[in-house]
Formats: C-alpha cells, sequence, structure tokens
C-alpha cells in the first residue's frame, strides 16, 4: 500500500474514533484535536460520510460566521459480533458502532468438545443470534474471538492454554471464517476485555492502563498511550503465571510457585473443598469452576468466615502480582474485569488498592486508580466485539511498543 493511504487511512480512523466519542463535533473542532490540516479532515469526513458511518446532526455555536456543522456516529451503520470462548461458559455479543449491546446469548462452554464440532455449533449460535435480531447482515464487520491464552494470534489459534489444552493449534479464526462468512479477528480475552474499557470511554481521562482479566484464570490486557500492547503473538500480560513463590508447586504452564496456584479461581475451589473435608463449610461442588466459584463467594457476601477468608488470601496474592505490574508498566489506572469478580470484586478492589498505596514504588508521585469493569461478566465477548470494529474501521498501530 502506498504512504499517502496509508496515511489516509491512519487518519480516517483517528478521525472515526474521535467523532464516536466525543460527538457531535465539528471538522474545525476535530483539525484541533488531531492536528491534521482542515483538508486533510474534509476529506476523511466525506468519505465517512460517503460510507454512511457519520452523520451531519446540527450545527453548533456561531462564532461570528456561518455555525459550524456537527457531526455523530452513525451506531447502526456496522456492527460487531463478540465471541468469547470458554470451558464452562461461550458468550455472543452483538453491538453496534457506539459500544452498546443489541444482542447477547450466553450458552454453555466447548468443555472437551472437539473443536470441529464446537466450531460448527457457534456458527449455528450466530446465525440463530442474527435471525432472532432481525439486523442487516451487510453490516457486520466481523467476529471478534476472543479465548484464554496462551495464543498465536497470527495463526488464530489456542496454543496450550491449560482450560482448553486439546486446542491448541487448532486455526478456531479460519475455520469459524468458513462456517460463518464472517471475517475473524483473533486475540485473547485480557486483551480483549481491555479494549473493550477503552472503546466504550469507562477508562475517563486515563489512556495507560491495564485489565486484569479473571475467569477461570488471571490474565491482563494493557494499553500504552491508547495503544493496545500485543507483544510478539498477543501473549503479553500473563499475569497468573508470574512466581509468587520460588520454592512454590509446579504449575500446569510450567513454571513454579505461579499466581493462580495461591489466587486464581480454581486454587480458591480447591481450598473449599479442603474446608469441606474437615468440617469448616458447608456446600456442594458441580465441577464446573464459574458456577462453584459463585456459590463459594454467595456463602462469603453472606457472612461465612471461612468462605470470606478463601477469598481474602487470593486477593492479597492477586494484589503483591498486581504491584508488581505497577512496577514494571507503570499505568494510571487498574480494572478489574472478569465472572471471578462478580460477586466479591469489591474486596479484591479494596485490597488491591490498598496494596498499591503501601507498596507501588512510585506511590508518592502517582496514586493508581482501581475499579470494577463497567462490562462485568461480558467484558471480553464486549471487548471482542469492539475489538473488530476497531480493526475494521479504526485501526490503530499493533506494533509492539518498547517499554524504556
Amino acid at each position: 500500500m502506498p504512504v499517502h493511504s496509508r496515511r489516509r487511512g491512519s487518519s480516517r480512523g483517528k478521525i472515526l474514533d474521535l467523532i464516536r466519542s466525543t460527538g457531535p463535533v465539528s471538522r474545525v473542532e476535530l483539525s484541533e484535536m488531531t492536528g491534521l490540516t482542515q483538508a486533510t479532515v474534509s476529506t476523511s469526513v466525506r468519505d465517512l460520510l460517503r460510507d454512511g458511518l457519520v452523520s451531519e446532526t446540527g450545527r453548533g455555536e456561531s462564532t461570528g460566521g456561518k455555525p459550524r456543522t456537527t457531526l455523530e456516529i452513525n451506531p447502526a451503520s456496522r456492527l460487531g459480533i463478540g465471541l468469547h470462548i470458554g470451558r464452562d461458559y461461550t458468550t455472543y455479543i452483538v453491538a453496534d458502532l457506539a459500544g452498546t449491546v443489541i444482542g447477547r446469548l450466553r450458552v454453555p462452554g466447548v468443555g472437551d468438545a472437539e473443536p470441529e464440532p464446537a466450531v460448527a455449533r457457534m456458527a449455528s449460535d450466530v446465525d440463530q443470534l442474527l435471525t432472532g435480531l432481525d439486523v442487516d447482515r451487510s453490516a457486520v464487520v466481523g467476529i471478534g474471538v476472543a479465548t484464554p491464552g496462551p495464543i498465536n494470534r497470527d495463526a488464530g489459534a489456542i496454543m496450550g492454554a491449560p482450560a482448553l489444552a486439546h486446542w491448541t493449534g487448532f486455526p478456531i479464526a479460519a475455520t469459524l471464517s468458513r462456517a460463518t462468512g464472517f471475517d475473524c479477528t483473533f486475540d485473547n480475552d485480557a486483551t480483549a476485555a481491555a479494549i473493550g474499557e477503552f472503546w466504550l470511554g469507562a477508562t475517563g481521562d486515563y489512556n495507560t492502563y491495564a485489565s486484569v482479566y479473571m475467569g477461570a484464570g488471571i490474565g491482563v490486557g494493557i494499553v500504552i498511550d491508547g495503544t493496545i500492547y500485543h507483544g510478539k503473538q498477543a501473549n503479553v500480560g500473563e499475569l497468573g503465571h508470574i512466581t509468587v513463590d520460588a520454592m512454590g508447586p509446579t504449575c500446569s504452564c510450567g513454571n513454579v510457585g505461579c499466581v493462580e496456584l495461591f489466587a486464581g479461581p480454581r486454587s480458591v475451589i480447591d481450598a473449599a473443598r479442603a474446608a469441606v473435608e474437615r468440617g469448616e463449610l458447608e456446600m456442594e461442588f458441580t465441577g464446573t469452576i464459574t458456577t462453584d466459584l459463585a456459590r463459594i463467594a454467595d456463602l462469603a457476601v453472606h457472612g461465612d468466615a471461612t468462605a470470606s477468608a478463601l477469598f481474602t488470601r487470593s486477593a492479597e496474592y492477586l494484589a503483591a502480582a498486581v504491584v508488581s505490574m505497577v512496577n514494571l508498566i507503570d499505568v494510571q489506572l487498574v480494572v478489574l474485569a472478569g465472572s471471578a469478580f462478580q460477586t466479591v470484586g469489591s474486596l479484591y478492589a479494596r485490597t488491591i488498592a490498598e496494596r498499591l498505596d503501601e507498596r507501588a514504588f512510585a506511590r508518592a508521585v502517582q496514586r493508581v486508580d482501581v475499579r470494577m469493569s463497567v462490562n462485568g461478566t461480558d467484558a471480553a465477548a464486549l471487548g471482542a466485539a469492539t475489538l473488530v470494529l476497531q480493526d475494521t474501521l479504526s485501526p490503530r498501530s499493533l506494533a509492539s511498543i518498547t517499554l524504556a
């Protein structure tokens, strides 16, 4: 692609993103915000109007001359499908260009199912969801697929994720694309969740932040100066596999003393089973991580001291990992997302915030804000939908960022 074409595409994406996030906005204001010439802005806006992505919706206040025409996003002009694949549950989201969810479906996860029939079922689910919503399929730009890591983003495949080990090497993105007829974008679930937070404006004025995602495992999506940090193959942010005990037990990933062994949902459930055997806790287990963790959390919020202690321990270990992460990448904000935080997220948020205030290396310079995700358990699926919208319509640089 010629250099001038790449620049034009970059300008168009930047302008679309600003109209989406700050509209209604005038062409003059866009030029001031971006530093682009008014001619460049006008050309990009003309393209966006032609494609139906934005609309001229009114006139701003006059500054002495002709009132400026304002621009706003046309939300229904494009739709993205987000698909979060998990062992326990699979979630589908259809979102418009404003990030508004217009349809959602949650079904049992892939469990031990082989990839080929599981993907066939996903294609059927997508078809039924779109049919039920009665949307214009030509407006769908593609499917964003989010899965646990590690992944090979170029190949569109999971590569040894503990919960989906039998999917290793299977080309999910290409197979799903053939089955549905839609282009597929592929990323890990923590990164997808981070993109969703930024796309929806939930991070406020913060443009350097981390989204800690805890479902079956623990990961983190990292945004630096408004750009997602992917690393070489989108395997950045495996927070759950940072060592917190160098003499600790061996993790399924091959490392030792990993955070997930002490803070992860499975560790909480294993500790609860041991407490039941000792007669310290009363509950029944289903064998499903999401459900069992929710049952323990329900006991905790209703005052069971043993259940509360399990989450307190988990939160302390996770907080220790987050402090190390903040010391390395100097973020302004930490967002907590994922099903594991659904019931007892406030405990984790409070513990992490307190430990950052006490222990973060640069705490005297900048306080790190800690908050819950606005997207809750749908964070990864909604993030995947916004991922495909962003990659298609307002792409940012996906190149690795060198951290000084």
